[in-house]
């Protein structure tokens, strides 16, 4: 079978509870009986603590798609202990997205959601932004999918409430944009009806 890993920051490792309509055992629902979907989520973590487990947590599983999705820690205001320069972001992403696609995965960046600023004082929209748009460069400077979450929950109405927990993090509803648009462009890759079921078909 195939295997499908979710790897990102504390996005993807709320993403993996079902509670809150989490991405992740959604993909696996989905994928049942014909991908193995695996959650590798760390909380905290920027793209330099995603490059020193790379290895363990995701190449040696020998991953048939890969999605990585950091940048929600490294956007962190210059003053703050997870700051990561943009310049090391993408630097680091670009790494990330190489070194797993030389293992044979298909790779989908993405990048960090927007964020009230009214609720933190640790983040600013401005800075998100340009971490943003070097995950969108980087795609395409590799020419790889690349999800924008920053713009696809600000084109939801009401957003910063509707979509944001407490002005960082993902609720149900973001989590279901995530969900949505990982599908899109996971089926142009892995197409349900070209993956065989697992098993002997029932008569």
């Amino acid at each position: 079978m195939k295997k499908i890993i979710c790897f990102g920051d504390t996005i993807t490792e709320m993403g993996m509870v079902t509670e809150s309509r989490g991405f992740v055992p959604r993909l696996a629902e989905r994928y049942t009986r014909r991908a193995d979907v695996l959650g590798r989520g760390f909380s905290g973590y920027t793209t330099r603590e995603a490059l020193a487990v790379l290895d363990e947590a995701v190449l040696r599983e020998y991953p048939s798609c890969v999605c990585i999705a950091f940048g929600l820690n490294d956007s962190v205001l210059p003053n703050q202990f997870h700051h990561v320069p943009l310049d090391e972001y993408r630097r680091n992403l670009e790494d990330l997205a190489s070194r797993a696609a030389c293992s044979g995965a298909w790779i989908i960046l993405v990048g960090p959601p927007p964020l009230d600023e009214r609720k933190t004082n640790s983040r600013e929209m401005r800075l998100t932004a340009q971490y943003a748009n070097a995950c969108e460069d980087a795609g395409d400077e590799m020419n790889l999918p690349v999800i924008n979450l920053f713009q696809l929950i600000q084109d939801h109405d009401h957003w910063e409430t509707k979509c944001l927990l407490d002005g960082i993090y993902l609720s149900a509803s973001g989590m279901d944009i995530l969900y949505e648009a990982l599908v899109r462009e996971l089926d142009q890759q892995f197409p349900l009806s070209t993956l065989p079921l697992l098993g002997m078909e029932q008569i």
